[in-house]
């Protein structure tokens, strides 16, 4: 049952990626974005205003954002000549400068379609990848920047969003929250959730964990979520890393699953699953995963995506193992297998380091889930667990909060366990 379940994810979540893949202004870094939005459930509308502060060539005479399917009103700031936007970018033309540093703003609309989703029936919108199409954005995963949020959503909704809350102010019918993110992350990692919900609040150490809902009673939502606090101090173990805010919360939204700053949104008939079997926690250990490989160890580039992902999907078999017992382990290890078997025989192998990630088919989205797990679990079997789980910290621990490639990935491995991997990466990441 979790075979089947987390294919509908993995699609679900590429079909959303596809349309924010790679931005090529390898020359653009943003330092931070400061957002400021109002969302319209009925009219499924946003308006927004973004300051964003980069570092640019001083020789670059433009500079490229993606603006998604969104209208740009007017764009300022002090190097600004002018700007043209279209098919999902905005140009900005720059007029000399002696510094690299710059500042714009700019003021939008749209009525999005992806990327943020607006139910007028249940009164409830959140955000999915393609940030692009809600908040004017670099979008490139290396590219990772500071994020401001002020949101403002009506008195009687709440909202959750990346970072973490630092006020909430009300304004006649509306309250505005102010979310603030105190380190970098790339841009899919932005989000907001805003609705109506049941709240259930509980202590982990010093994180204060929240799980949301509008559809499961408070006792279900303890229930459903019981496994958090244990996969945290599991993954902080592992990693050697503990987890670096405050906050951390879950919620039951929509048919998508995602993991954000500080949040994550899962499937709402999830939840169901783990009633009926409270082993089937794997989506909730795979995004909580996130939280360390994604978010803060985070491919440069998509053709590194398995990095991320891999990564999520073994460490949630690994936590199996832990909690669960053997047999557990080795029904996931099993059925990442039987993926990639499939694929296989299908004759669309690949190595798990793309040439180009710019049009992936629903195997390649695969190979990098599935494949990528199953290779880290073969990796495992020839270090041993010892070597295996130091060299996962070493890895985990000298490039926390940076963009790895492949060769960082391996070079950790070697480091910590002095043993030559070019033969096993050659054989099962760089070749099919």
């Amino acid at each position: 049952m979790y075979s089947k379940h987390i294919f509908i994810f993995s699609i679900i979540v590429w079909l959303a990626l596809f349309a924010q893949v790679g931005s090529k202004n390898f020359e653009l870094d943003v330092i931070s974005y400061h957002l400021t939005i109002e969302p319209d459930i009925g009219k499924k509308y946003i308006r927004g205003t973004v300051v964003i502060k980069f570092q640019i060539e001083t020789n670059a005479n433009t500079v490229v954002f993606k603006s998604g399917n969104l209208s740009i009103d007017k764009v300022t700031g002090d190097n600004v000549i002018s700007f043209k936007n279209r098919n999902g970018n905005v140009t900005i033309k720059l007029s000399d400068r002696e510094k690299k540093e710059n500042e714009l703003t700019i003021d939008y609309h749209g009525n999005p379609t992806t990327g943020l989703l607006f139910d007028s029936d249940s009164e409830q919108a959140f955000t999915v990848y393609s940030t692009s199409q809600w908040m004017i954005c670099n979008d490139a995963p290396g590219d990772k920047a500071l994020f401001h949020l002020n949101i403002t959503v009506p008195a009687d909704q709440d909202c959750i969003a990346s970072g973490e809350l630092v006020n909430r102010s009300r304004k006649k019918s509306k309250i505005q929250y102010s979310y603030q993110q105190q380190y970098e992350s790339p841009t899919y990692t932005y989000g907001f959730a805003i609705g109506n919900f049941n709240l259930v609040e509980e202590k982990s150490g010093d994180v204060l964990l929240r799980y949301y809902s509008r559809e499961y009673t408070n006792n279900q939502l303890k229930t459903i979520f019981q496994e958090t606090p244990k996969i945290i101090s599991f993954f902080e173990e592992k990693s050697g890393v503990k987890y670096y805010q405050s906050t951390y919360s879950q919620i039951l939204i929509g048919a998508h699953y995602q993991e954000m700053s500080g949040y994550s949104t899962l499937k709402d008939s999830y939840g169901k699953l783990v009633l009926k079997d409270s082993t089937e926690s794997n989506l909730i250990s795979h995004e909580l995963a996130h939280q360390w490989w994604g978010n803060r160890v985070t491919c440069k580039n998509w053709n590194h995506f398995w990095l991320n992902e891999a990564m999520a999907t073994y460490m949630s078999a690994a936590y199996n193992q832990h909690r669960f017992g053997e047999k557990k382990y080795q029904s996931d290890i099993d059925s990442y297998y039987n993926v990639y078997k499939a694929i296989k025989k299908r004759g669309n192998d690949k190595p798990l380091v793309f040439a180009n990630w710019s049009n992936p088919t629903s195997d390649d989205r695969n190979l990098v889930y599935f494949k990528g797990a199953y290779v880290l679990h073969l990796l495992r079997e020839k270090l041993g667990d010892e070597v295996f789980w130091k060299a996962i910290k070493l890895y985990t621990t000298k490039y926390f909060g940076k963009s790895v490639e492949t060769i960082d990935f391996q070079n950790a491995f070697e480091e910590s366990s002095g043993v030559e991997l070019d033969d096993f990466f050659n054989a099962w990441v760089y070749k099919s």
